[in-house]
């Protein structure tokens, strides 16, 4: 057992979540020309992707392409972010500051303007900027777009776009880009996230009925689909069943996002229905499943309706279905490297490689992500390559966080960061030998998109969480059990209260 008299000697103020000084206001006009030994910065971040599911990280899928990468630069083996949830991640990736320093808690809240971003300095450096996302809590309407001088997000009514068809528009943009001209590109690839329906896996074909009537077909992989239906007496009854020559045919069905345009029907979940959780239209469904829909105004005749079919998986069957998802990003990956080589762009390219958060797929009896704290959620993956500036095949096992890849592309492309951001420069790190004082990382979730407000700090290997509406804590010592399946906090209370 370690010993953990060690922590006395840390400052106190060192495990203070403090406020910072923010540098605000315009970014002013680009410079003419470009300076710098990197010209191209490429940001890809894939959503809900565990740091120990790589094969280079010892994990157990098979991720050829991102293995590649890992070889070609430096992997940190022990990067976290600092919130399990999508949009307030982004917002530290891109302003260098804690969830709660820039206020983004929850995916409907917005990132101010007067933080300056990532891409708002690269702009101002003479860089280019272009991100492509793949999740609707994303979209420009939450801030994130500052500094970006297009913002791909081509959505029909889904609020999700698979990993091919994000590689299926940034190649393109990337094969029209002039060679001379300096960029930032942000690709957000939403593989692996739920609902773990990668192309090619079997999935139960289902059917809609309208009134007794056949009005569609479509696969129960969770993407949205729209039907139109006309009410009669400004009603209608709608059956979700198996196709008949559906070959795949669990015993119960996820239905999400259920809705109708316009949105002022009443629907009723009536028969092999029922809700599943607290928060979200979500019900699980036993076919056939009834819904009934009526109208308030009985002038309204034609509707649609929306909704995603998925699976209830198991969760071993979440791990396996997991993987296949990870199997997939990591192909489309590798076509976007493909076509940098094509370009000959391999050596005066900056390519960082992250995720904004984890997931549970099992652990601690939880499927998802947001409501805890444990590194299944927190730890993801970081790979920085940058020929002939950083090293090949280094592996840094000091424990990093997110915050830190901002101020590190300002250092390697040449311009500065904000003061005042919490996050710093990894470049010293990748030196041989390299160092950087020890400091704690801090985390937390937050209500009401999280199921309560939780809190974590990691120092010296050792994690405490603290549930703050009661106080309740666990402590992991991380070094001996990285599944955080024993907690400590009874056998060592005076390094509770410290931590």
């Amino acid at each position: 057992m370690k010993n953990l008299t060690a922590l006395k000697m840390l400052p106190a103020a060192g495990l203070v979540v403090a406020s910072v000084a923010v540098v605000t206001g315009g970014c002013g006009l680009r410079p003419s020309t470009y300076q710098g030994e990197i010209r191209r910065v490429i940001l890809v971040v894939v959503d809900t992707l565990r740091g120990d599911h790589l094969a280079c990280a010892g994990g157990p899928i098979a991720t050829p392409n991102l293995d590649t990468l890992a070889a070609r630069g430096v992997r940190f083996s022990q990067a976290r972010t600092h919130i399990p949830i999508t949009g307030p991640s982004h917002s530290s990736l891109f302003t260098g500051l804690l969830p709660s320093e820039h206020g983004v808690l929850n995916n409907p809240q917005v990132l101010a303007a007067g933080f300056e971003t990532l891409p708002e300095l690269a702009r101002a450096h003479g860089m280019r900027t272009a991100a492509f996302i793949s999740l609707g809590v994303l979209k420009d309407q939450f801030g994130l777009n500052q500094g970006f001088d297009s913002y791909d997000q081509q959505f029909e009514y889904s609020w999700e776009r698979s990993a091919g068809q994000i590689s299926d528009v940034v190649i393109p943009w990337l094969e029209a880009v002039e060679d001379l001209e300096p960029f930032l590109l942000w690709a957000h690839y939403s593989d692996p996230h739920a609902p773990y329906a990668a192309p090619g896996r079997p999935h139960a074909k289902c059917r809609l009925l309208i009134d007794g009537e056949e009005a569609a077909e479509f696969q129960a992989d969770g993407q949205i689909v729209s039907i139109p239906a006309t009410l009669i007496d400004g009603r209608c009854a709608v059956t979700l069943d198996f196709a008949e020559d559906c070959d795949v045919r669990p015993e119960n069905l996820v239905v999400e996002g259920l809705k109708t345009v316009p949105a002022s029907c009443r629907i009723e979940a009536a028969a092999g229905l029922k809700h599943t959780r607290r928060k979200g239209l979500i019900y699980q469904a036993k076919p056939p499943a009834l819904i009934e829909i009526s109208a308030e105004n009985p002038e309204i005749e034609n509707i649609e309706i929306r909704f995603s079919v998925k699976h209830k998986l198991t969760h071993d069957e979440a791990r396996r279905e997991y993987g296949f998802e990870v199997e997939y990003v990591d192909r489309e990956i590798g076509r976007l490297m493909a076509t940098l080589e094509r370009r000959g762009w391999v050596e005066d390219t900056l390519i960082i490689f992250t995720a904004d958060h984890g997931e549970g797929i099992g652990d601690h009896n939880h499927v998802g992500h947001i409501d805890q704290l444990y590194d299944s959620l927190l730890h993801v993956p970081l790979i920085m390559v940058a020929p002939g500036r950083l090293p090949e095949g280094r592996v840094v096992d000091q424990p990093v966080s997110l915050v830190d890849v901002f101020p590190t592309i300002a250092e390697l492309v040449g311009f500065s960061p904000p003061e005042g951001i919490r996050g710093r420069s990894l470049v010293p790190l990748m030196e041989p030998g390299g160092k950087l004082p020890a400091q704690p990382h801090v985390a937390l979730t937050a209500r009401p998109q999280a199921d309560s407000d939780l809190e974590a700090v990691v120092v010296d290997g050792w994690k405490l969480i603290r549930k703050r509406e009661t106080g309740e804590v666990v402590l992991f010592d991380l070094d001996t059990d990285p599944g955080e399946l024993t907690d400590l906090a009874p056998t060592f209370p005076d390094d509770v209260d410290r931590l």
